[in-house]
């Protein structure tokens, strides 16, 4: 795997002349700790999480923990079947016969091999130029609302993630590891239909959200724009 470090350099322009750095690509990783091939993509996501761009493009990286190796000795904590049926959703749309870990799609559009960077690198790079989404977030100690103005093309989600996981693994492919984990969604919801302005509570739980994204969504799962929320 090559370094991150070396892409950190200034941003493409636009055909407007404006750079497009502050408008985040969306990647998501769908991974388990069930899975042995999976921590080498989680450490990539988690580079792309600490270096936030890639040859001048802002990322924002999510990793979805998938359920379907729960049953194969070890039951992820951050798993969920929505984040599965996610996957099998992007499947249908990429053409896929299969879902599988770990996979990464940039932009709702492209799926590889999660720990494959070459490719990682490319689809980040070649991915359609993205929008801003007008959005505002408040962000409390037990909740983050959001409210946002969703395109005619495109519906507006927010994912709320959690930085800095860390969990001893007893049992499955990857027993007696402690696995680290970065951008671990906690949840996803939509705040706006397409063509509308919507606005959501979201209760953050007793883990502790260490940021968001709030990204524009079509129906046949292309992103086509995104902002981030810092808390």
């Amino acid at each position: 795997m090559r370094a991150l470090l070396p892409l950190l350099f200034a941003g493409c322009a636009t055909a407007a002349g404006e750079t497009r750095d502050d408008v985040p690509v969306v990647i998501e990783l769908f991974t388990s700790q069930g899975c042995s091939s999976c921590p080498p993509a989680d450490e990539l996501l988690g580079k792309l999480a600490h270096a936030g761009k890639v040859g001048g493009r802002t990322v924002a990286p999510l990793a979805f923990h998938v359920d379907y190796w729960d049953d194969l000795g070890w039951a992820d904590p951050y798993a969920l079947p929505a984040w599965t049926a996610r996957q099998q959703s992007y499947a249908r749309a990429l053409g896929d016969d299969r879902v599988y870990t770990p996979e990464l799609v940039v932009a709702g559009g492209a799926g590889m091999v999660g720990s494959q960077w070459a490719r990682v690198e490319t689809s980040i790079l070649a991915a359609p130029n993205q929008r801003p989404v007008a959005a505002k977030a408040t962000w409390e100690a037990a909740r983050l609302t959001v409210e946002a103005k969703a395109s005619g093309d495109a519906d507006v989600l927010v994912a709320i993630w959690e930085d800095g996981t860390r969990t001893k693994v007893a049992h499955g492919e990857n027993a007696g590891e402690t696995l680290a984990g970065e951008r671990v969604v906690r949840r996803l919801e939509r705040v706006a239909p397409a063509g509308r302005t919507g606005s959501v509570a979201i209760a953050l739980g007793p883990w502790k959200a260490g940021g968001a994204v709030v990204f524009a969504q079509r129906k046949d799962l292309r992103i086509i724009g995104a902002t981030l929320l810092p808390r």
